[in-house]
């Protein structure tokens, strides 16, 4: 069994206790006005999400329904339309990795290394395998494969049906990673995986069989520290293309078919990617948030005034682009030229007083509160689960 040093980019923390000039402050919340009108659909509560642990959960969403899990083990099925609770389930273990929705199941990991199978009709366990190490990312359905991945370096492709081990790909990780794990994606009959080591896989998804393997960035630098190039954040699939980024390490375009480099900018960010309409939105480790020409990789135009934010992977869909940051404010944003149209409130749900004597109530910034995991979207209805336990869903209603 390996065992890893991992850290945490808390660089909102030290931003908010450190005077050091080298540490970026958060950027105020940006004052604009309105263009477009956001309607909240509903609002369900996902226990207490992650609790104190850094972790990116999320929904996983089908048809009709959405799936949720919180840390402390609890798994939920709500309607998608409404967010009424269809059911409920305590796992009694701590979540780490999830959730995975597909061919009437739900797949969630936990912090003890396994992988639990749900029915999707009544959250009764169909089965449980053990994998010997955490699983901090969402599994993968695919026809006949639920593949998952695990921190210890390890991707598992299981049969769908009992979760047998078909295959298993095994690579070397550094001792000093990110706290983190980029879910891996089925795609037909390939799965593509990006691991702690900067590599970008392709494997096909029925034997495990390896097409390529491609290290986005090169490490560079003496130290652990400054050597790491994590693939950390979420990549991005659009075609027959897949883009990726790593942490210190760049962006890069790779023809699947083939596993050839289409083109590499310098960037580094451990949230992610997203493409649409021609379009390549990447957040860089300073939260700038760049739009790029997807075919060369060239910038479109670049948004500076949500640097420190900690915003979350950016979400395009329609003619917006979705960004989430440390404080649980959701940011549309216009495809065009990266103006600010809209924004909500999402998952702070925590007071404390300010001043016991007054007995006056202050709503402040908890470690647990504010938004990690991008937002998903589903008909152009954008879910969005907060740190603090909150899934809410919008929609745009009105452009003014």
């Amino acid at each position: 069994m390996r065992y890893r040093f991992l850290i945490m980019l808390l660089a909102l923390a030290m931003s908010a206790c450190s005077s050091d000039d080298s540490v970026i402050q958060p950027s105020p919340v940006p004052q604009f006005k309105a263009q477009i009108s956001i309607e909240k659909l509903w609002t369900a509560r996902v226990g207490d999400g992650v609790g104190e642990v850094y972790l990116s959960l999320k929904p996983a969403l089908t048809e009709r329904w959405a799936f949720a899990a919180s840390h402390e083990g609890d798994v939920y099925k709500l309607d998608r339309a409404t967010g009424k609770r269809e059911w409920v389930v305590d796992l009694e273990r701590k979540i780490t990795g999830g959730v995975g929705a597909a061919y009437g199941m739900v797949a969630v990991g936990t912090a003890n290394g396994e992988i639990v199978v749900l029915s999707e009709e009544d959250g009764s366990i169909l089965w449980e395998k053990p994998l010997g190490g955490q699983v901090m990312s969402a599994p993968a359905f695919g026809s006949n494969r639920l593949v998952v991945q695990s921190i210890d370096g390890r991707l598992h492709g299981l049969d769908r049906t009992d979760g047998s081990v078909i295959w298993l790909f095994d690579t070397s990780i550094p001792i000093l990673t990110l706290r983190g794990e980029s879910s891996p994606v089925v795609m037909g009959g390939a799965t593509l995986a990006g691991f702690a080591n900067g590599k970008l896989v392709a494997l096909d998804t029925e034997s495990g069989f390896v097409a390529w393997e491609r290290l986005i960035g090169e490490p560079k630098g003496r130290s652990e520290l400054e050597r790491l190039i994590d693939l950390d954040g979420r990549f991005w699939v659009s075609d027959k293309i897949v883009y990726a980024v790593t942490y210190q390490g760049g962006l890069a375009a790779i023809d699947i078919p083939s596993g050839r480099v289409l083109w590499t900018k310098p960037v580094s960010s451990y949230a992610g990617v997203s493409e649409f309409l021609s379009q390549l939105y990447v957040v860089d480790e300073d939260s700038v948030l760049y739009a790029k020409d997807s075919v060369s990789g060239t910038d479109i135009w670049q948004v500076d005034s949500l640097k420190g934010r900690g915003l979350g992977a950016p979400t395009a869909y329609d003619r917006y682009v979705l960004v989430g940051d440390f404080q649980g404010f959701l940011y549309w944003l216009s495809y065009r030229d990266g103006s600010f149209l809209a924004r909500a409130k999402v998952g702070v749900k925590r007071y404390q007083y300010a001043n016991e004597k007054a007995q006056s109530l202050r709503r402040v910034t908890d470690p647990a509160d504010g938004l990690r995991a991008e937002p998903v979207v589903y008909d152009d209805i954008v879910y969005v689960q907060g740190n603090s336990g909150e899934l809410a869903a919008y929609k745009v209603v009105e452009e003014k």
